[in-house]
């Protein structure tokens, strides 16, 4: 844990007896809905108005959320429909592509080959991957720390294999067609967030195990967690659990979210439900215990909640894999996923062993999803200091007449900005271009605005 104390027994032991069976009914079932401890209640229904607020106003088609207590999932539900046409209700289980969430478990794998002498954090990346060697103009080996924690200077995409090429091509063509890119920074001079680069640290896994990543993975980490049914390749049983997705334009046009994988697996393509994301929480809360035993040790994840490349003060930045954060006094280790029609957060205050996972069908929306996250974590501080719950913060449109009323260009150059009104939505533009913010109504006397849209 942060605090460097070991998990308690008890704590472990509570683990074992309820993080097993906190998801599951008495015949051995998977719950659609866990249902709070009354302690919890005020919490949930506080956080339930809220995203019921929030799914109407961003039309959110579905989303999933869970809540973490050291080793217990307090609170795990769906709102709104996995799948529209057919009405098949979100749940718990209800499966999401969660993107960049994957990074965690790929570096987590990273980190446990480290442990056993496998892999060198601070060993050149082409000691695994002798044919490795995108263009470097500044000198200086790639290392695997360097690119868990954004700092190699990689290109963000890899020529294939990336968000945008639905060829389907390998992992190893993917971090082949590194070799046509150069250096955008020298390795270990800035941070520059990466999706070749957590790529390579699949491949790293893939050339040094002599598997393919995705089944390794899963037998190798996921399913020692207890997460059987996350995946990094969808089988039958994930396709019929995945929720559809949206794609959406700025002029109101929504398509279905293509669903091709990516060549670039091991940074993105991971699957899974809000519950089995909850339970990654319990094992990084119990010191990196699992029901089979320790995936990583507790050092290990101290390590990985620690900003890299920073000064021994720095308190915010990437740690290895985990953003590094603070929530007022505490610390926050987190990630975000974005993929076609998807967007998780997951976060966590680790010394408090409280986290939370959200997870939504309309692309684009990590900032609403992040904000809930945010609001549940601060509403769990408050209620286990027995202090008030925080009221989030619910916008509204304005009246037609406020509308229509504030319509016209302001400011000047390159600071202009055109407000347009159509009926009581209001939509700020730069007179530079980009995607139009709309503006809501903050809660509270007078008209104070404040962006507020699916971005």
């Amino acid at each position: 844990m942060a605090t460097g104390r070991s998990a308690p027994f008890a704590a472990i032991l509570a683990f074992l007896l309820l993080g097993s069976v906190s998801c599951v009914d008495a015949g051995g079932a998977q719950l659609d809905t866990i249902h709070p401890p009354a302690s919890w209640q005020p919490v949930t229904d506080a956080l339930a108005r809220m995203i019921e607020h929030e799914m109407a106003d961003k039309q959110l088609p579905a989303l999933s959320i869970a809540l973490v207590d050291d080793q217990q999932i307090v609170w795990a539900r769906g709102f709104g429909f996995a799948r529209v046409t057919d009405s098949v209700p979100a749940t718990a289980r209800t499966i999401y592509r969660v993107g960049s969430v994957s990074k965690l478990f790929t570096d987590l794998a990273v980190m446990q080959l480290v442990e056993r002498g496998e892999l060198g954090l601070d060993v050149p990346v082409s000691t695994y991957l002798h044919d490795f060697a995108p263009a470097n103009d500044f000198g200086g080996d790639i290392t695997l720390r360097q690119l868990m924690s954004h700092r190699a200077g990689l290109v963000r995409e890899p020529p294939v294999g990336n968000y945008f090429d639905t060829s389907g091509v390998s992992l190893e063509a993917t971090i082949a067609s590194l070799n046509d890119t150069r250096l955008v920074y020298e390795p270990g001079s800035h941070p520059k967030y990466s999706n070749a680069g957590v790529a390579t640290v699949g491949r790293v896994l893939e050339a040094t195990q002599q598997q393919p990543f995705a089944p390794w993975l899963h037998d190798r980490i996921l399913v020692p967690m207890g997460l059987p049914h996350a995946a990094f390749e969808p089988d039958d049983e994930i396709r019929s659990r995945l929720a559809d997705a949206v794609m959406w334009t700025v002029d109101g046009r929504e398509f279905p979210a293509p669903s091709f994988q990516l060549g670039m697996a091991p940074a993105g393509s991971m699957y899974a439900s809000v519950t089995d994301l909850a339970r990654f929480l319990g094992v990084l809360f119990a010191g990196g215990r699992a029901p089979d035993g320790a995936v990583v040790s507790e050092a290990t994840l101290r390590e990985m909640w620690t900003p890299q490349y920073a000064p021994d003060t720095a308190t915010t930045g990437f740690g290895i894999g985990f953003a590094i954060s603070r929530l007022d006094s505490a610390k926050v280790i987190s990630h975000g996923g974005a993929i076609y029609g998807f967007a998780t957060e997951l976060s966590a205050l680790p010394d408090e062993r409280l986290g939370v996972v959200v997870a939504t069908t309309r692309d684009g929306a990590n900032q609403v999803t992040s904000r809930i996250a945010e609001m549940a974590l601060r509403m769990m501080r408050a209620a286990r200091a027995g202090q008030p719950l925080p009221e989030p913060v619910l916008t509204s449109p304005l009246s037609l007449a406020s509308a229509r009323a504030i319509e016209g260009s302001y400011g000047s150059g390159s600071a202009a900005v055109r407000l347009g009104a159509r009926d009581s939505s209001v939509t700020l533009t730069r007179a530079v271009g980009g995607t139009p913010l709309r503006l809501m109504r903050m809660p509270g006397p007078g008209d104070t605005l404040v962006g507020d849209g699916a971005l």
